[in-house]
């Protein structure tokens, strides 16, 4: 027996919102589609999705909904336009906006009122990487709507990751994530700054920060296993020792009139670990230190 197609509403066609309507669209996915803006849609509508008139006929339309907005307060807004005796009858609503724990707890208790099923969306990627099998999207909340839903949201991203039944789990696991990925993006940029000034271009330093990303990754698994099992030996480099090599890195980049926030942040916490009587352990205690 042939399986249905599924339906799905996506609510928000911005920049990322229209790549999720146009995935699931090649996917051959019945898709509905609504825009603060309507003209938003007319690519979409053109490739064969159907064009809802407001949220709330988006929302009835399809089994399952997948909001993806600026933020969450922008799309607390929207949903405030169904009227609190609105039902929507079991079907999931994903939420995929960016936001607090919060805003998640709020949005949580709506889908209560509103008869449906939450889970809540964390992107991480950009859209050029939307459908792509190494692609990862957090979910938490409804297991029951995550499981009805599983195949269709792994059109999206071929990796994804159910962190339980607590919508609230999302958000801050997201917002960490993205938190490491930023910071090592801007310590790349100073470093190739800096490189740049001695005439290496970004081009040879894309290729060298090879190295680094390996020994990055290896450095990871080295210090979660020691803040695991609370090993802190510093026989490989302590605090200390990092401090002295970190302020010959900044010693070149304030020479090279190179911005430094990254590194001066690095040292900050290297010095609150000093501060707390940690410098001849292993440079993994800073999590011990960051946490006092």
């Amino acid at each position: 027996m042939p399986h249905a197609t599924p339906s799905v509403s996506v609510l928000g066609l911005g920049a990322m919102g229209g790549v999720l309507a146009h995935t699931l669209l090649q996917a051959g996915c019945a898709v509905t589609v609504w825009n603060r803006s309507a003209e938003r849609a007319a690519p979409l509508v053109n490739a064969g999705a159907t064009l809802a008139h407001d949220a709330q006929s988006a929302l009835l339309a399809s089994d399952l909904t997948i909001i993806c907005m600026i933020d969450k307060a922008a799309c607390e807004t929207v949903l405030a336009s169904l009227g609190p005796t609105s039902d929507l009858g079991g079907r999931t609503v994903v939420n995929m906006s960016t936001g607090t724990v919060d805003d998640v707890e709020r949005l949580a208790h709506w889908a209560d009122e509103h008869n449906a099923r939450y889970l809540d969306g964390g992107i991480l990627c950009y859209p050029k990487d939307i459908g792509a099998a190494k692609t990862a999207i957090l979910y938490s909340g409804n297991p029951d709507a995550w499981h009805a839903h599983q195949q269709t949201l792994t059109l999206l991203a071929g990796s994804p990751r159910y962190l339980g039944a607590d919508p609230k789990a999302c958000t801050p696991t997201y917002l960490a994530l993205y938190a490491f990925y930023f910071g090592a993006f801007a310590a790349w940029l100073e470093g190739a700054v800096l490189a740049a000034s001695a005439e290496v271009s970004v081009d040879a330093f894309k290729t060298l920060s090879s190295i680094m990303t390996d020994m990055l990754v290896d450095g990871i698994d080295t210090a979660a296993n020691r803040i695991t099992a609370g090993e802190y030996g510093g026989e490989q480099a302590s605090v200390d020792v990092h401090v002295a090599g970190q302020e010959v890195v900044l010693d070149a980049l304030v020479s090279a009139n190179v911005p430094h926030a990254s590194t001066d942040a690095y040292l900050a916490y290297c010095r609150m670990a000093q501060s707390a009587g940690m410098g001849e352990l292993d440079i993994a205690v800073l999590f011990n230190a960051m946490q006092a």
